[in-house]
Formats: C-alpha cells, sequence, structure tokens
C-alpha cells in the first residue's frame, strides 16, 4: 500500500485515483491522522449505501499509537525511494 502526504497527493491524484481503481489503495497522512484513498462499489440501493455508512461508524475503531504510524511512514518511505 502507497502512503504519501496530502501535499504529495495533489500532484498526483489522478494516478492515485487509478491505482485505487486497480485496487492498489493508498495511505494518505496529514497531521497524524490517515485517509485511505481506495475504490468503492456502490450498492444496488440507496438504503444499503447508508446501511453501510451507519456500520462503519458504529464499528469499534483501534487507535493509533505513535508506533504505528511511524511504521507506516517508515514503510511507504522506503517503498516511494524503492
Amino acid at each position: 500500500m502507497k502512503t504519501c502526504t496530502v501535499s504529495e497527493a495533489k500532484g498526483k491524484l489522478g494516478e492515485l485515483a487509478d491505482d485505487a481503481i486497480k485496487g492498489k489503495p493508498t495511505v494518505i497522512v496529514r497531521g497524524g491522522k490517515l485517509v485511505v484513498l481506495q475504490a468503492y462499489e456502490l450498492p444496488d440501493h440507496p438504503d444499503e449505501f447508508d446501511a453501510l455508512i451507519q456500520a462503519g461508524k458504529d464499528s469499534p475503531h483501534q487507535a493509533l499509537t505513535r508506533k504505528v504510524l511511524d511504521d507506516i511512514w517508515r514503510r511507504g518511505r522506503a517503498r516511494a525511494k524503492g
């Protein structure tokens, strides 16, 4: 999975979107928070979409520790150079 900052993503958003559509998501880091750019298939019925969004909001979330963020950042930088 690619990792980049918002500044880096701005200049190549089209490329990142194309990659996401091909099944290669990107983690975008901003201020210690993570955003995942990935393709999403819309359900057939609008109510299903609303239910999926609510299920995601209600699901348990794991806090990101500094160690986890540092590891994501390190791997992203290594892949970018690589």
